[in-house]
């Protein structure tokens, strides 16, 4: 005679599977906020410099970052309406360029060709192609503005918000938390401080190149230059794209040199600008690069995508910090050599 399965199932287990569930569905319903929160405190680390300063120069930490972050958000907003006629006039323009090319593309191609490509013989146009693109911009935009906000109230209580989690590790472990939060906040602090200055070089560099070449639509060209700049080695193909279709409603050889300058300015950035202004907590292989982003950007869009390079970079603190027994004391050495070295 066969006993009945019996499954005895405690209460503690039941708790723990209704708490994982709880916690999968609020991540769920609440990881955009989580990302924000990220942004923020990213911003926050970018910006103490600043606050820190003001706050030695009499200027107290409760006045000095509400006014740096309303400079900044006042320096954003008088862009935005100073520019803003020129602007839309220039989208309309480079919507109408992008629209000639393509159909002059068109007219080119072998008719088995167009067939292949998608957008060619439904009435699609690269300007709508490019509509997703423009999408993902605007909400990277807005996300970055309300992260702004967020990083008011970090810069004001960040230190306690800090400490208050600190209490939930054990207390021998409490000062190794801290020490690693010291050197994630360095390689946080070097990546906002690289991205901003890249940024706004690489828009001003290509800005008086199209004015040079004469090229339609320069002050926009250069924003999206300067906005795509923050996405690694991406956001040059995606930047280089319209600018050089533009050139070409100008000449050829105006879309030669704009390509050619494209090129010269990234070799300079990649070679002399990011290395000094990055430092060394973001010294990172091209494939590191790529792969970072690529995960942030298929797990998060846009905003993963800007803040997944942080969080590589910080790989090798959490190693040395917390993983030298799992991994072994050779290999941490070993990447801290390879590391260290100019060529990957």
């Amino acid at each position: 005679m066969h006993r009945p399965l019996r499954i005895d199932i405690s209460g503690a287990t039941i708790a723990r599977v209704l708490a994982t569930c709880a916690g999968v569905w609020l991540w769920l319903r609440l990881w955009h906020w989580v990302l924000l929160l990220i942004v923020a405190a990213f911003l926050a680390v970018g910006l103490e410099p600043i606050v820190s300063w003001l706050d030695a120069h009499r200027v107290r930490r409760g006045y000095g970052a509400p006014l740096t972050i309303l400079v900044i958000l006042l320096l954003l907003v008088g862009f935005g309406y100073f520019a803003g006629a020129s602007l839309k006039h220039q989208a309309h323009l480079l919507g109408d360029r992008l629209k000639a090319a393509q159909n002059d593309i068109s007219e080119r191609l072998p008719p088995q060709i167009s067939a292949l490509l998608p957008h060619m013989d439904d009435g699609g146009s690269i300007g709508s192609a490019l509509i997703p693109l423009g999408r993902a911009l605007a909400t990277g935009l807005l996300s970055i503005g309300i992260a702004f906000i967020l990083a008011l109230y970090f810069l004001l209580d960040g230190r306690r918000t800090f400490e208050w989690f600190v209490a939930f590790a054990p207390p021998p472990q409490r000062e190794r938390v801290r020490q690693t939060a010291i050197e994630a906040r360095q390689a946080v602090r070097a990546y906002v401080r690289g991205n901003a200055v890249t940024s706004v070089l690489a828009a001003v560099f290509m800005y008086l190149g199209f004015l040079v070449l004469k090229v339609p639509a320069a002050l926009l060209l250069a924003l999206l230059v300067g906005i795509l700049d923050f996405i690694p080695v991406v956001g040059f193909i995606l930047s280089v794209v319209p600018a050089v279709l533009l050139a070409l409603t100008v000449s050829a050889w105006t879309a030669v040199v704009v390509a050619a300058l494209y090129v010269v300015y990234h070799s300079i950035e990649n070679y002399y600008i990011a290395p000094m202004v990055y430092g060394q907590q973001l010294r990172l292989s091209s494939l590191a690069v790529i792969g970072a982003f690529a995960v942030g950007a298929e797990l998060a869009g846009v905003v993963g995508a800007l803040i997944a390079l942080p969080f590589a970079a910080m790989y090798p603190t959490i190693e040395r910090m917390w993983l030298r027994d799992s991994v072994g004391e050779a290999t941490v050495r070993d990447h801290r050599r390879i590391e260290e070295t100019d060529t990957h």
